[in-house]
């Protein structure tokens, strides 16, 4: 049996979906063990899963609470930042580093967060062999999807596609004039790999977000649910949605919410609640007036760690918690209002859940672009959310019986993949590459 190292970004959603993944491996007799910061310990352990301690030099125990407070204070480390830290893992790769956190394990297989491809190529120097993973989905230049920043969804005529090309020009034109410490990143990124003897050719530098690693990179999302490509990513290879049933996200009063109610689920993701902490405490509360105003409706709230609870006016129909057991929660929802994060929209087709998506940023605008295309659910405006608006987009999927519809077909499909598991073949066939 082989030893499968994860070595996931530090995101709650890359960390999550990854765990079902993790799971079937073991449970097939492999060994997996998780490298990562020391900030994501705990919650890697919470699952049951072995871990060891990585780039604590760079990220020491603290670092990442820290960032996150000083964030949702709207004091930013900034693209400037992000490059200092990026410089100083690859400096530890270049010595060591990965080899250091295992000690005298061997890795027969890498599992990198493709969002860390500078991770990729560290992991890849060991020798051992390397799959990318991704906790979205992938944007690169494709002349039949556009960037998922636009919220477009692409037709078939030629008019589709002349739009889809201008969208990635001009995409490409802005990253050149106003993110210069964006392309240094990807010249520092270059730099690595030269230094590590990584080939610049298998490296796609036409990306909406960071360089990808020509190597075999999973997607955990059927390819029902994404746009046709035309020029998919080399070694793309669409796998489970990879929902872990038995993930363990906190615990909730259930003995507070009724049964003969519809059941809301309001959440805006980890990382929004940081960013944008007073915006979304404005749309928190518009959510809470608006189900103030549909007592026949409940709800659930999730507002994270740095939103005050005192700072809203809950109406009693509404339970409001830093975290809560999403999973749990989406088995009873009738509904899911959702910034559109990859995972949550996943899980929302996996329990059959329709979807108002409001997006922000990142992948979200392409995420709800699909729920709209496929009919899951309906996109609103995160920056004119209002407790009007709000009601009139719940209202309207609450009353029509075909997002239900639509969702649960979508279900089937994403319940089919997921019994199918191809992510754990391509694991095991790679390592089984190895041992022999």
């Amino acid at each position: 049996m082989a030893t499968v190292v994860f070595m996931p970004f530090h995101w709650a959603a890359s960390l999550s979906s990854t765990f079902a993944l993790a799971r079937r491996l073991r449970a097939r007799g492999h060994r997996v063990l998780y490298l990562g910061i020391p900030d994501v310990a705990e919650r890697i352990q919470l699952q049951g899963l072995d871990f060891l301690p990585i780039f604590a030099q760079i990220f020491p125990r603290g670092a990442l609470d820290e960032q996150n407070a000083q964030e949702a204070q709207g004091r930013s480390r900034g693209l400037a930042g992000f490059r200092e830290r990026v410089l100083g893992t690859c400096e530890l790769l270049e010595q060591g580093e990965i080899e250091r956190a295992l000690g005298t394990l061997r890795a027969d297989l890498f599992l990198v967060a493709s969002e860390t491809p500078w991770v990729g190529i560290g992991a890849w120097k060991t020798g051992a062999p390397v799959i990318t993973f991704a906790c979205s989905l992938l944007s690169a230049w494709d002349p039949a999807v556009p960037p998922f920043a636009t919220a477009a969804v692409p037709g078939s005529g030629p008019v589709s596609g002349l739009r889809t090309r201008l969208a990635w020009r001009r995409t490409f034109l802005l990253q050149r004039l106003l993110a210069p410490l964006r392309r240094q990143v990807f010249a520092d990124v270059e730099a690595f790999a030269r230094r590590c003897g990584y080939p610049v050719a298998a490296i796609d530098f036409r990306v909406e977000t960071w360089p990808l690693l020509r190597l075999p990179t999973l997607v955990f999302c059927p390819p029902d649910f994404d746009f046709p490509r035309r020029r998919p990513p080399q070694g793309l290879t669409y796998a489970e949605p990879s929902i872990d049933a038995s993930r363990r996200d906190g615990d909730l009063p259930w003995e507070r919410l009724r049964d003969d109610r519809p059941l809301i689920y309001f959440a805006l993701g980890s990382v929004a609640p940081i960013k944008y902490a007073r915006r979304v405490t404005a749309v928190f509360q518009a959510f809470l007036d608006a189900m103030d105003e549909r007592p026949h409706w409940q709800g659930v709230l999730a507002i994270g760690r740095y939103v005050a609870e005192s700072a809203l006016r809950c109406p009693p129909n509404v339970l409001v918690r830093p975290e809560v057991p999403q999973l749990e929660v989406l088995r009873r929802a009738s509904l899911m209002v959702t910034h559109g994060g990859f995972n949550s929209v996943k899980e929302c087709i996996f329990y059959g859940v329709p979807m108002v998506v409001l997006p922000m940023f990142y992948d979200q605008p392409g995420n709800a672009a699909r729920v709209v295309h496929h009919g899951l659910g309906v996109m609103g405006s995160f920056a004119r959310a209002s407790a009007s608006g709000l009601g009139r987009w719940m209202d309207r999927v609450m009353g029509d019986p075909r997002y239900k519809r639509c969702v649960q077909r979508m279900s089937y499909i994403f319940h089919d993949w997921e019994t199918r598991s191809p992510g754990v073949g391509l694991v095991e066939q790679m390592a089984a590459d190895t041992e022999s």
